[in-house]
């Protein structure tokens, strides 16, 4: 029986070492969405006894027969509460149950604009229709994606391309920087699977009415 393979995280941590990482694209931040984004690279380092904590420090901390990943809420002696992003506390522990703390977090590139987004996302499915000589009816499904997406991009509105329309929900900038990036990606691999980059599109336009059903139900409930 094979071993499982140990969490590189608690690894370099339990060797005295740094740990870097990028939080993924499409990853769900769950309770910690509030203090950190997809995108930014957060270090890591080991909390040993000369190593001062702080409120508002982002630990990894040994929790029941696992860990958890929050926020130093409060300090009382040799106590240290642990909350999540959300306010929401979970305990206080000893300062031995904290495993790590981020010592720095890197802000991810600018994403480009919407109009670039849907310009390039057109440009990509052009020269995949080239590339692949597909038939006129897939490279009609391609384009249709990026004239529904133009139609929401008007409809949402540039003041509220960045909006997300509930905790954890993407935004429309999001969603089309996550499909944009996929499909200019996919113009280097030696083969595509245009069905699969098909249904990405749809699916990024599906959300794309979901988000505005979201937009326009609470705008209807604030009037």
């Amino acid at each position: 029986m094979s071993k499982r393979r140990k969490d590189p995280l608690l690894e370099a941590l339990e060797e005295g070492r740094s740990y870097r990482w990028t939080m993924p694209e499409g990853g769900n931040l769950a309770s910690m969405r509030k203090a950190i984004k997809h995108g930014q690279t957060l270090t890591m380092s080991p909390v040993t006894s000369d190593v001062e904590l702080v409120v508002g420090d982002l630990v990894l901390v040994k929790w029941h027969q696992g860990d958890i990943f929050h926020i130093v809420g409060d300090i009382q002696n040799d106590q240290y509460l642990i909350v999540n992003s959300l306010g929401k506390a979970n305990g206080w522990v000893e300062k031995k149950e904290i495993l790590g703390k981020v010592t720095e977090i890197i802000e991810p590139e600018p994403r480009p604009d919407v109009p670039v987004l849907l310009e390039d996302l057109e440009g990509a499915y052009l020269d995949l229709i080239e590339q692949e000589q597909l038939s006129f009816t897939d490279g009609q499904r391609l384009l249709f994606i990026v004239d529904d997406l133009h139609w929401y991009a008007d409809r949402i509105g540039p003041e509220r391309w960045d909006t997300m329309p509930r905790d954890n929900v993407w935004s429309f900038h999001q969603n089309l920087w996550r499909l944009t990036r996929r499909s200019t990606r996919s113009l280097e691999q030696e083969k595509h699977n245009i069905e699969e980059l098909i249904d990405h599109g749809k699916r990024c336009v599906g959300l794309a009415s979901e988000i505005i059903s979201l937009l326009e139900s609470d705008k209807a409930e604030t009037k």
